[in-house]
């Protein structure tokens, strides 16, 4: 019988240590989607503010007209860089290279884009798609390039 009951109470143990383990594994998923869907959302965000600067109170050429940037590079090879290398295409803003750290994988349509890594020439600025991780990436660039780095977000909700 007392054999019984500590199995039981083992088994118990066990149990909820496995439950434990489980929700903090859920909690953390949880965390990184939450995460993920945070930074969706900033981007929609980000865009809906573009498309209404769009249609009537100015362009992203405006804001680089302002700063007297004239050649820039793009960080971050996504979908808000075609975005914006699509607006400045007839502009006498122009995009020189991109930079991502999967330069293998991204959707660029850019011809030249480089790691962080490489060596970097010079531009007027680089601006930064993925603007949840500005820090970082400033960070990063800060010690490479002597041009200002600026956020695709400063740069859409300037306007």
């Amino acid at each position: 019988m007392a054999g019984m009951i500590k199995t039981a109470a083992i088994c118990l143990a066990a149990g909820a240590a496995c439950a434990r383990l489980a929700r903090h594994r859920a909690e953390k998923k949880l965390q990184g989607q939450k995460k993920e869907t945070d930074k969706y959302y900033d981007d929609y965000q980000l865009l809906s503010h573009w498309m209404e600067m769009k249609h009537g109170r100015g362009n992203t050429a405006d804001y680089f007209r302002a700063k007297g940037y004239k050649e820039i590079a793009i960080y971050g090879m996504g979908e808000l860089a075609n975005r914006l290398c699509e607006e400045l295409r007839n502009t006498e803003i122009r995009v020189a290279y991109g930079v991502d750290r999967d330069v293998c994988n991204t959707i660029s349509r850019m011809d030249k884009v480089y790691s962080p890594d490489d060596e970097l020439m010079a531009v007027d600025a680089i601006v930064v798609t993925p603007f949840y991780a500005m820090e970082s990436i400033r960070k990063q660039l800060s010690v490479k390039v002597a041009c200002p780095i600026v956020s695709l977000e400063e740069v859409v909700w300037s306007l």
